[in-house]
């Protein structure tokens, strides 16, 4: 008999640093007659993404959020960023880059919507309203506000955030990184050029500049 059945499970292992670890709730597939585990590696790589978020006590698709916060993008400063249009493409391209070296399933990120504006996070405005009450983040502007918004990491934000940089391997830093190095200078006209030339797929979609003013005080 032949038959597997989809099962969750713990399993102690290394992360990428050969540190030990144990990861809860694991999916994977058992042999009805044998009790044999087997295991998908992609499924465990969510997994240590999973343990790794809930031990610092944040979502698991607020890790690639607080990476591009830490990055350092060339001369400019580490844990902050600006301007939610870039933001919505920044975390985008990450998602695209790491998905051509076969990680888009694995990374845990956002639903991005394709509208007028291009790629948007879906939830990225709950996310910083979130992240914001609990003291991790600092932000400015919101959705209903025609202002810049500017969000930057508190110091207990950035602890979790060196913690993070620490824990993931380096391909996600390194891209990350090359990311928010070569959008955060861009504006909009010249993001909204780039993404068309690099992913076509969004023209139909993206007619409109993704941006907001900055109110005058």
């Amino acid at each position: 008999m032949n038959e597997w059945k989809q099962i969750t499970t713990s399993l102690d292992t290394v992360d990428w640093k050969g540190n030990p670890i144990t990861l809860h709730n694991v999916m994977a597939e058992q042999n009805i007659s044998t009790k044999k585990i087997r295991l998908n590696p992609d499924d465990v790589a969510k997994a240590e993404f999973r343990e790794i978020a809930n031990n610092l006590g944040i979502q698991d698709r607020d890790v690639m959020l607080f990476i591009l916060l830490y990055a350092k993008p060339g001369p400019f400063q580490r844990g902050y960023l600006c301007q939610k249009y870039k933001i919505n493409k920044m975390l985008f391209y990450q998602w695209k880059r790491l998905e051509k070296f076969g990680f888009g399933e694995i990374v845990p990120k956002d639903e991005f919507v394709a509208d007028k504006r291009g790629p948007v996070p879906k939830n990225l405005w709950d996310d910083l309203k979130r992240l914001k009450e609990m003291r991790l983040i600092k932000v400015e502007g919101s959705e209903s506000e025609k202002r810049t918004v500017t969000m930057e990491l508190t110091d207990d934000g950035e602890k979790i955030a060196r913690e993070l940089w620490n824990k993931i391997p380096d391909i996600y830093l390194g891209i990350t990184t090359e990311v928010k190095s070569r959008l955060f200078p861009l504006n909009p006209e010249r993001l909204k050029e780039l993404v068309h030339s690099e992913y076509p797929e969004y023209k139909k979609s993206y007619k409109n500049l993704d941006k907001e003013e900055t109110l005058k005080f």
